[in-house]
């Protein structure tokens, strides 16, 4: 099965470049990995050099996290769909792990996982969870376990269930598990799938206070 790794990029750095080297060191060889540039005011093609077969979507304004990742979505003809944010390390074994869990079935959609988080892009934290996470439906509506950096998902559950709201500008992802939580079960790998890059005081949606 095919898999297309979707980035959705805004005024990234030179983190761009470990995340998509991060991708290419995956042991589940059947990926591509697509960037999509959210109206940066910097030429993030730039960045891109070294990495010839990374398709490059640029969006003609800014359509926050959710929007750049739908229309990631929308170009993927893939089997599923795995997120990564720009700043973000995939683990090698991510899409071996997941890809292995999907095609189990079982009426599993999505796939999500543990992570570890990194300070500064120098201290690595432990896992983030100590113990399995049995996700559901019931779970997710008291609060959200899923780390966005982990999923992957079966590309035909957007078909069912919808796109990202782009009128979300944070918690999308949230928003997004909880639907699909509704129709299809969530299967959490007790693994390490990807590292979490914390900037102290960075720019970040997720680290901004006045969103």
């Amino acid at each position: 099965m095919w898999v297309d790794i979707i980035i959705p990029a805004y005024n990234p750095g030179k983190e761009l470049v470990d995340a998509i080297r991060s991708c290419m060191h995956q042991t589940y060889k059947k990926f591509s990995v697509t960037v999509v540039d959210d109206h940066s005011s910097i030429d993030v093609q730039k960045l891109l050099w070294d990495f010839p077969s990374v398709k490059y979507i640029r969006n003609d304004r800014n359509l926050g996290p959710g929007g750049a990742r739908n229309v990631g979505i929308k170009a993927s003809e893939s089997d599923y769909i795995s997120f990564l944010d720009a700043d973000d390390i995939m683990h090698e074994d991510k899409l071996k792990l997941s890809t292995a869990a999907l095609s189990r079935g079982e009426g599993v959609g999505m796939v999500c996982g543990n992570y570890k988080i990194m300070v500064d892009r120098k201290v690595l934290q432990g896992p983030f969870y100590k113990l399995p996470i049995n996700i559901n439906h019931r779970l997710l509506m008291r609060q959200n376990f899923v780390a966005s950096g982990s999923v992957t998902v079966m590309r035909s559950v957007f078909d069912e269930v919808g796109f990202f709201d782009e009128t979300f500008w944070i918690a999308e992802d949230y928003d997004m598990w909880i639907r699909i939580s509704e129709k299809y079960n969530i299967e959490y790998l007790h693994k390490i799938l990807y590292y979490y890059s914390v900037v102290p005081e960075g720019s970040s949606l997720t680290q901004r206070s006045d969103i």
